[in-house]
C-alpha cells in the first residue's frame, strides 16, 4: 500500500476484511486514519497517524490477513488440528458434521470460528485454489470440479475456536466406558436412553461429550463404517443395514464428560467390620451389636456388603443366609446349615452419606485409669476429666471401648453397666456370671473437631544470644 507524496483527499482501502478510510493533508505529513471493522457498529477508531505509520500498519495488516492468523481471547480456545479427507477424490471435504462423528467430543458443538492452512502448514490464499465453503458453521470444502485448468485442491486441515470452558477438562470428568450392545443383528445401538435405564446413576443427565471407540480400542474414524447418530443427546447408533457391501457395523462402546461434581461420590463405605465368629452358635454381625462396639456406621446405612474375612463373598460359601440387610447387618446361625455344617467367617461394611464421612470430629487419645482388681473397672467421665483436665470436650459426641490389648468389648463377653457418652464406660465384676472378673479397658471421646484443633499462631524468630561466648543461651526466662 502506498500513496504519493503529492496526494491531498480522502482514500478507501479495504484491509484484511477492514475499512480503512483516510484523510491525507498535504504539507502536514499526516492524517486521520479510520478503522471500520467488517461488522457493521455504531463505533470506529479514529486516530492521527504520519503517512509511515499509515504504511506500516497496511503492510501489517496484510501480512496479518495472509498468514490467516487468528489469536483466541482469553475466554476461548483453540481444539487440535483435524485432516479427515485428502483431494484424490472430488475434493478435500472437511466438514464439521464429519468430522463431530469422527472426533466425538473433540470439537464444540457451535465453534466460534475456524482455521484452515495446508497439511504442509500453507496458508489457504496461497494454493491459489477456488474455496467452495468455509466458515464456522459448516466447515471446510474445496471442490476439484472448481479448480481452473482441470487442478487439484491442496491438502488441508482445519481446527475450530471453542469456548473455554469446553476445553477445561479439569473441571469435568469421565464416566467408564459403556458397551450395551453388539452389532450381531440390526447394528450396535448405543443410545443414552438404554444406557441411563441399564446404569442407573453412572451418566449424568446432560453429558457434555461423548467418546466412541471400537471394543478393541481403535478409533471411530479407522472402521470406515456410516454412522447414523453420534451425539450427546442421543447417543451412538450404527445400523448394519447402512454399511456399503452388506458390511456389519463393528462393536463400539461409547463414554461420556460429565460435569465433575456428577462424579465426586455421593456415598462412602465404612470400614470392614468382623466382631463375632462362629465358633458359638454362628456369626452375629448385627448392625445393633456393631453400633455399640464401632462408632463408625452412619444412622441409616444405604446399603450392606458381606464376604468372608478371607475374601470370597457370600455366595460362593453356600451357607444359609438368615439375615443380610442394612436395617439389621448380618447373621448366618449354625442351626440353618445342612448336614450339621457352620458358618462361615464373615464381615461387613455399610455404605453412608458421604457427609457422613468428611471429617468433622476427632478422637482424643486414649484413656485407662482404672483397672478391674476392684470392684470393676470405672473410666466414668467425671473420673477421667478429673485426671485429663482439658483433654475431653464438655459435650462427646461418641465412646469407643477397646480392651487394653486392642479387642473390641464385644468380644470378651462381659456384661456392661453403662456405655454411653454422659457417663463414660463402667463394668462391674460383681455383674459377670461364674465370678469372672472384667476385663481391663481403655476408652476415648469423639469431640468436634474445633475442640482438637486450637487456633495458634507463632511468634517472630529471636536470637538473643550468640556462642562466642560459653554458647548460645536463647533461655525464655
Amino acid at each position: 500500500m502506498s500513496l504519493p507524496a503529492s496526494f491531498n483527499g480522502n482514500s478507501l482501502i479495504t484491509v484484511s476484511n477492514w475499512i480503512v478510510f483516510s484523510r491525507f493533508r498535504q504539507g502536514e505529513g499526516a492524517c486521520s486514519l479510520e478503522l471500520h471493522p467488517p461488522i457493521r457498529k455504531s463505533t470506529s477508531l479514529a486516530v492521527e497517524m504520519t503517512y509511515p505509520m499509515i504504511k506500516l500498519l497496511g503492510i501489517t495488516l496484510v501480512l496479518l490477513h495472509a498468514g490467516n492468523a487468528v489469536l483466541a481471547s482469553n475466554d476461548q480456545c483453540w481444539t487440535q488440528w483435524f485432516d479427515r479427507d485428502n483431494p484424490s477424490g472430488t475434493g478435500d471435504h472437511e466438514t464439521l458434521s464429519s468430522l463431530h462423528k469422527g472426533n466425538p467430543g473433540k470439537i464444540c458443538d457451535n465453534p466460534i470460528q475456524i482455521e484452515v492452512k495446508t497439511t504442509s502448514g500453507a496458508s489457504v490464499e496461497s494454493t491459489g485454489d477456488v474455496i467452495h465453503v468455509s466458515d464456522a458453521h459448516r466447515g471446510f470444502v474445496c471442490i476439484n470440479g472448481d479448480q481452473p485448468n482441470n487442478g487439484h485442491c491442496a491438502d488441508y486441515q482445519v481446527r475450530f475456536l471453542c469456548p473455554l470452558e469446553y476445553c477445561q477438562s479439569e473441571e469435568k470428568c469421565w464416566t467408564p466406558w459403556f458397551d450395551r450392545d453388539d452389532p450381531s443383528a440390526t447394528g450396535d445401538y448405543e443410545t443414552l436412553s438404554d444406557l441411563h435405564k441399564e446404569n442407573p446413576g453412572k451418566i449424568c443427565d446432560h453429558p457434555i461429550q461423548m467418546e466412541v471407540q471400537t471394543t478393541s480400542g481403535a478409533s471411530l474414524g479407522s472402521t470406515g463404517d456410516m454412522i447414523h447418530v453420534s451425539d450427546t443427546r442421543t447417543g451412538f447408533v450404527c445400523r448394519n443395514r447402512d454399511q456399503p457391501h452388506n458390511g456389519h457395523c463393528a462393536d463400539y462402546q461409547v463414554r461420556f464428560l460429565c460435569p465433575l461434581k456428577f462424579c465426586k461420590p455421593k456415598e462412602c463405605w465404612t470400614p470392614w467390620f468382623d466382631r463375632d465368629d462362629p465358633s458359638a452358635t454362628g456369626d452375629y454381625e448385627a448392625l445393633s451389636d456393631l453400633r455399640k462396639e464401632n462408632h463408625a456406621i452412619c444412622d441409616y446405612p444405604l446399603k450392606i456388603e458381606a464376604e468372608t474375612t478371607s475374601g470370597a463373598f457370600v455366595g460362593s460359601t453356600g451357607d444359609v443366609i438368615r439375615v443380610a440387610d442394612s436395617h439389621s447387618g448380618l447373621i448366618c446361625r449354625n442351626s440353618d446349615q445342612p448336614l450339621n455344617g457352620r458358618c462361615a467367617d464373615y464381615k461387613v461394611r455399610f455404605l453412608c452419606p458421604l457427609d457422613f464421612c468428611e471429617t468433622k470430629e476427632c478422637w482424643t487419645p486414649w484413656f485407662d485409669r482404672d483397672n478391674p482388681s476392684g470392684t470393676g473397672d470405672y473410666e466414668t467421665l467425671s473420673h477421667l476429666r478429673k485426671v485429663n483436665p482439658s483433654k475431653i470436650c464438655v459435650h462427646p459426641i461418641k465412646i469407643e471401648v477397646k480392651t487394653k490389648p486392642g479387642a473390641s468389648a464385644g468380644s470378651t463377653g462381659n456384661v456392661i453397666h453403662v456405655y454411653d457418652t454422659r457417663t463414660g464406660f463402667v463394668c462391674r465384676n460383681r455383674d459377670q456370671p461364674h465370678n469372672d472378673r472384667c476385663a481391663d479397658y481403655k476408652v476415648r471421646f469423639l469431640c468436634p473437631l474445633e475442640f482438637c484443633e486450637p487456633e495458634v499462631c507463632r511468634t517472630p524468630w529471636y536470637d538473643r544470644d550468640n556462642p562466642s561466648g560459653n554458647g548460645d543461651f536463647e533461655t525464655l526466662h
